[in-house]
């Protein structure tokens, strides 16, 4: 797919698979993932992200290779892990949580645009058009970067922010946030210490580092927590990127795109609420994260079966325990041939109480508290 030509890598668009789109434009070729398709990306594909090629199929834009969450792709995760291991160089670059902006030089001018569009994308009853918002950002606070003498041989890619462009986290102005460059000779990542060195000499707003744990769940942990989207990862050289979301921002994330009532007790668990009496607290919480007033609505009403379920089940868990210890004082003083004919008498107490007292009965019995949280959890799920 990818061969050196004269010390330029290029593409061969015949080996390009039909899980991507190719749109032409005259002797340009933009290539990027069909949205109708699912595509399991091979190492070499997923440079296919979103570049464009000229006609001999060299590059002359490019966006991030495809990289994934914790886990998503193993190999790119077993290099994060020994790296944190070993002690080898880890960044961990604050994850924006905005639209990709791809500023490169295209036949002696610069163009912006962003993943799966040639420049940038229409206009339409929303707004601009991304291309033209990336410009508009540009001109107002970047200028330098509007020069096509300017790193004409890479693409520099940033994040654009903006009120009108909330995804989860609010932003409270319109920004391009520099986030690194892609070399298009050979499509490697720019190195942190000359990507950095690159934002002070233009005065760009270069994304900012964080100081984790370098122990994989202390650092998963710690993420996991906070009120806002996560990192991403960077080593072996800057090359390999990996995310760490916060449940926090997956949850919210979810409920964007398909509320669920899954998906609200997978917030409410991130947020920490935990039983009823905090419906106030709870709607300021989506207030915050943006939602509207009809979502809202509608978190509020999974709120009230959630909080249904939980007392519910703290119910079931209340009878158990009283089940319990009413067996243990009427059974004060006597003598039992065994642990297992004792055990065979409390379970004639418990089969009577029916589903879903009868094993929350037993775990009780047994004080297998882990196993009380989990058929807590699960009547909750259950609504």
């Amino acid at each position: 797919m990818w061969i050196y030509d004269k010390g330029r890598v290029k593409l061969d668009l015949s080996q390009v698979r039909s899980e991507f789109k190719m749109v032409k434009d005259g002797d340009l070729t933009l290539i990027f993932p069909d949205k109708g398709s699912y595509v399991s990306y091979s190492d070499e594909e997923k440079k296919l992200r979103s570049i464009i090629v000229d006609k001999d199929g060299f590059i002359v834009s490019s966006a991030w290779p495809k990289f994934g969450n914790w886990g998503e792709f193993p190999n790119d995760t077993k290099i994060l892990e020994l790296a944190l291991k070993n002690s080898g160089t880890v960044r961990f670059s604050h994850k924006e949580d905005g639209s990709l902006c791809i500023r490169s030089v295209v036949n002696g001018k610069v163009i912006f645009r962003t993943r799966g569009t040639m420049y940038g994308g229409e206009a339409n009853e929303d707004g601009p058009s991304f291309g033209q918002r990336f410009l508009s950002v540009a001109e107002k606070k970047y200028p330098q970067i509007l020069n096509p003498s300017l790193a004409a041989e890479m693409s520099l890619l940033f994040e654009y922010v903006a009120p009108s462009n909330t995804i989860v986290v609010k932003y409270k102005e319109e920004d391009l946030v520099f986030l690194g460059y892609i070399h298009h000779n050979n499509l490697s990542i720019g190195r942190w210490h000359y990507v950095k060195k690159f934002a002070q000499e233009n005065n760009l707003n270069l994304v900012r580092l964080h100081k984790l744990p370098r122990d994989p769940e202390a650092l998963k942990e710690e993420i996991k927590m906070w009120r806002d989207e996560g990192v991403v990862v960077r080593c072996n050289g800057d090359q390999t990127f990996v995310k760490v979301k916060s449940a926090w921002y997956l949850a919210n994330h979810r409920m964007k795109s398909n509320m669920r009532y899954d998906m609200i007790l997978e917030l409410l668990e991130s947020l920490e609420i935990v039983g009823g009496g905090k419906e106030d607290q709870f709607e300021e919480v989506l207030k915050q994260c943006g939602y509207d007033w009809e979502i809202i609505e509608a978190a509020k009403e999974f709120y009230v079966k959630y909080v249904a379920a939980y007392e519910n089940a703290q119910n079931v868990l209340r009878v158990a325990r009283e089940t319990y210890n009413k067996f243990i004082l009427d059974c004060d003083g006597k003598q039992w041939d065994s642990e297992a004919v004792r055990r065979k008498e409390f379970a004639k107490i418990a089969v009577s109480l029916k589903n879903p007292y009868t094993p929350m009965a037993f775990n009780v019995y047994s004080s297998h508290e882990q196993k009380i949280q989990s058929l807590i959890k699960k009547l909750i799920y259950r609504g």
